[in-house]
């Protein structure tokens, strides 16, 4: 009998998330390290409207990239979970535009996380908005 998969829970996906936050992390330092050079090797202004973007951008391309590309992060993939397109396929760009821009008030909010405890499909706000579904993928045996 074969498994399949299932939602993803509350802890599971906090869980992939801190993952990937020390990923994320490392990551940020890198594009400020960067960014030196075109600053004459002094730390970049947080209060400039470019630097600001360049450093929301550079999460967006990380998680769009890996969403889009096999569905998992590596935080996602150490938990087995894969995000999916709501159909069973892959993310496509602009879900992964929604999912990541919904992220950020879900996480902030937080009542976009906890709305996976009530939702009947344990769908958080991003996977509504951007009509994605982050599932449990069956152990390897």
């Amino acid at each position: 009998m074969a498994l399949s998969a299932y939602p993803a829970g509350l802890v599971r996906r906090i869980a992939a998330g801190v993952y990937d936050l020390f990923l994320l992390v490392g990551l940020l330092l890198l594009a400020g390290l960067a960014l030196l050079p075109f600053n004459h090797g002094h730390a970049v202004d947080g209060h400039n409207p470019l630097v600001r973007l360049y450093f929301l951008f550079v999460p967006y391309l990380f998680f769009s990239w890996f969403w889009m590309h096999g569905g998992q992060t590596l935080g996602m993939k150490a938990w087995r979970m894969q995000l999916r397109n709501h159909d069973g396929g892959p993310v496509q760009w602009h879900q992964a535009i929604l999912r990541y821009l919904t992220a950020w008030v879900s996480w902030l909010s937080i009542v976009g996380m906890l709305w996976c405890l009530v939702d009947a499909q344990r769908r958080s706000l991003q996977d509504i908005v951007s009509r994605t579904e982050l599932v449990v993928q069956p152990r390897q045996r």
